[in-house]
């Protein structure tokens, strides 16, 4: 199912635009998402292969703490799965606390293995034509969030996604609505350390697995310029609200229901710029080291 697996590669790249870029000093950010859409328990599996992914049940939110210093970033996910990135180093370590095991690959590697795990998907979407629109704009409010003074943009972008060489009926397999609300400060810093050589320029993304995803999407057609657009949105994210629309006579024809939009929406509740240890962004001592394994696109991705 061609649609369901195109969710699964957009919709995480989406949410993560409103998780929070890398901060100037040391910092703690406490972020809580809810999602809700069709085949959360599918999007999930999508985005980890299935294991140790916590899927939420719609509506449910589910929790990410997020720690900053330097060039590195670790991440605790709400299934209490630790991923830390050292853009200096150009490095992504996971560790999986319960298992007591860790692995460590370079970001270029596990870009190309994330590239080579789509298989016959990147046959696909090179064989795909995406007429891509989007706008930014500030929405001219201001209000606190987490303590800091936010201000909001608005946001929204159309994808009209077809097969090359065919007619606007025939060739037409899905067009793509989102608008979004995305709360702002500016009174931490980003600084250009914080995102590796090569990776989009977007509030949010930076190393680790879905840096990769993003830096493939960047070279989709159409995509880079969204990118680009998405770029003007200045400063910290604190706050987003993210709807998604789809309309695809393709999918529906396969039997996919699609007549509820996805939304999300992620909150920082809790920021601390205490200084952190160093050891948070190391494997832990005793921890057994293991091979990294890329994560794959389902079977059945493009067909």
């Amino acid at each position: 199912m061609f649609f369901k697996r195109m969710q699964k590669v957009f919709v995480p790249g989406l949410v993560v635009m409103a998780l929070a870029g890398s901060a100037h000093a040391d910092l703690k950010v406490v972020s809580k998402m809810t999602m809700d859409g069709p085949s959360m328990a599918g999007l999930a599996g999508g985005i980890g292969g299935g294991a140790g992914v916590a899927v939420p049940k719609p509506g449910e939110a589910s929790k990410t703490t997020t720690y900053y210093k330097g060039s590195k970033v670790r991440v605790e996910d709400a299934a209490g799965m630790v991923t830390i990135t050292d853009n200096e180093a150009g490095t992504m370590t996971q560790i999986d606390p319960k298992k007591k095991t860790y692995s460590t690959v370079k970001l270029a590697e596990m870009t190309k293995q994330l590239a080579d795990g789509m298989g016959p998907a990147s046959q696909f979407l090179e064989m795909m034509e995406m007429k891509v629109k989007s706008n930014v704009k500030p929405g001219g409010h201001e209000r606190e969030i987490a303590g800091k003074k936010a201000t909001d943009y608005l946001w929204t972008a159309t994808m009209s996604m077809g097969m090359k060489g065919g007619d606007d009926s025939a060739g037409e397999l899905a067009n793509i609505t989102m608008e979004g609300e995305q709360w702002t400060t500016e009174e931490i810093k980003l600084p250009a350390t914080s995102t590796p050589a090569g990776a989009p320029q977007i509030p949010g993304i930076g190393g680790g697995m879905m840096g990769g995803m993003m830096k493939m999407m960047n070279n989709m057609p159409g995509m880079k310029s969204m990118m680009e657009t998405m770029a003007k949105i200045k400063g910290f994210s604190l706050l987003t609200n993210m709807k998604i629309t789809i309309k695809s006579p393709f999918a529906e024809a396969q039997g996919q229901d699609l007549s509820k939009p996805i939304s999300n929406k992620t909150e920082v509740v809790e920021l601390s710029e205490a200084e952190l240890p160093a050891s948070l962004f190391v494997a832990p001592e005793g921890f057994k080291k293991v091979l990294y394994k890329a994560p794959q696109m389902p079977a059945g991705f493009g067909g």
